[in-house]
C-alpha cells in the first residue's frame, strides 16, 4: 500500500512542471518518511540513511539530530556512519557529541577524529596521529605523548594499529585516484592499516600548523605505497623548503606514481617560492577500498 501510495505522489508530482507549496510540502515529508523508515531498520540500512544524510552538505538541524541520536546505536559501524555523516554535515553543534565518540571502539573514534578534523577542532589528533604511526618502531619522540594519549582514551588501542580495508576510509588521492585501479599490486592498498593510515594523512595534512607539515614529512617513510603517496600529495599543499630534499627522496621510489607525486609536489612547493602551503577548504574525500 506504502508503495502503491507513493507512485501516486510521484505521478502527481511529474504531472506539473513547478511544484506548487503544497507539493514540496508533500515532497520533503515523503523524502524524510523514505530516510526514517531506513533508520528504523537493519544495520546496513541505517548506514545507507545516513551517508544519504551527508550529502546535503549543510546543517540541517533535522538531519544533525537524527546522525546524533545515532551515535548511541547499538551498532558500532552505524556509530561510525552517523560520525562521519556529522563531519560531512559540517555540523558544529555536534562537536561535543563527536568529541565525546573519541572515547567509543577504534572504529568510532577514528571517524569522529576525521568529522572533527573537518569540523575545524583539533580534538582528534592524537586518535589520526596514532593510526598514522601504526606499528612503526621508529616514531619520533614527539609523536609518543600523542600515541600514549590515544591509547588512554581507547578501550582497545590496539583496534587503532588494525585499521583495514574494512574501514572503508582510506584516503582518496585526489588527481592520482584515476590511475590507481591500474596499479597491478592492489594487495598493497589491503596490507594491514594501510587504508586507515593513508586516511590519516589526507586529515592531517588539514591542519594548519606546523606540526602537520612534520607528521606529513615523517610518511613519507612509509612501508606502503598509497600512505608514501597521500604524504607526498599532502606536502604539496602544504610542505615547505625544507619538506623539498624529503620529497627528492621518493625520486628512487620503486613505484612510478610515487615519484611522480613526488617530483609534482615539489614543484607545488617551488611555486610558491618555498613556503608553507594554506589549508584546503576542499573536504576530504572517502573512496571505497576494494574488498576483494
Amino acid at each position: 500500500m506504502k508503495r502503491v501510495a507513493l507512485i501516486l505522489i510521484l505521478a502527481a508530482m511529474r504531472a506539473v512542471f513547478a511544484l506548487e507549496p503544497a507539493d514540496i510540502k508533500t515532497a520533503r515529508a515523503e523524502s524524510w518518511r523514505l530516510l526514517d523508515e531506513s533508520l528504523k531498520g537493519n544495520g546496513d540500512s541505517k548506514q545507507e540513511a545516513l551517508a544519504a544524510l551527508g550529502t546535503l552538505g549543510s546543517p540541517d538541524n533535522d538531519a544533525v539530530q537524527r546522525a546524533i541520536s545515532a551515535l548511541h546505536d547499538k551498532d558500532l559501524f552505524v556509530r561510525r556512519a552517523a560520525a562521519l555523516a556529522l563531519g560531512a554535515l559540517k555540523a558544529n553543534s555536534a562537536i561535543p557529541n563527536l568529541k565525546a565518540a573519541l572515547d567509543d571502539s577504534p572504529e568510532v573514534s577514528f571517524a569522529a577524529a576525521k568529522a572533527l578534523t573537518q569540523l575545524g577542532d583539533s580534538s582528534g589528533r592524537d586518535i589520526l596521529i596514532a593510526v598514522l604511526s601504526g606499528e612503526r618502531k621508529d616514531a619520533p619522540g614527539m609523536f609518543t605523548n600523542a600515541m600514549r594519549e590515544a591509547k588512554n582514551k581507547l578501550k582497545h588501542p590496539e583496534g587503532l594499529f588494525l585499521m583495514g580495508s574494512e574501514d572503508a576510509a582510506g584516503a582518496m588521492f585526489g588527481p592520482a585516484s584515476m590511475v590507481i585501479p591500474a596499479i597491478k599490486d592492489t594487495t598493497a592498498l589491503k596490507s594491514k592499516g594501510a587504508p586507515g593510515r593513508a586516511a590519516a594523512v589526507a586529515y592531517i595534512a588539514k591542519y594548519p600548523d606546523d606540526y602537520a607539515v612534520q607528521l606529513l614529512e615523517w610518511a613519507l617513510e612509509d612501508d606502503n605505497q598509497f600512505v608514501r603517496l597521500e604524504a607526498a600529495k599532502g606536502l604539496g599543499e602544504r610542505g615547505n623548503a625544507g619538506s623539498i630534499q624529503k620529497l627528492q627522496g621518493l625520486w628512487l621510489d620503486k613505484q612510478n606514481i610515487v615519484r611522480d607525486m613526488g617530483a609534482a609536489s615539489v614543484l607545488r612547493i617551488l611555486d610558491r617560492d618555498g613556503e608553507t602551503g594554506d589549508v584546503s577548504s576542499a573536504p576530504v574525500v572517502e573512496p571505497k577500498t576494494d574488498k576483494k
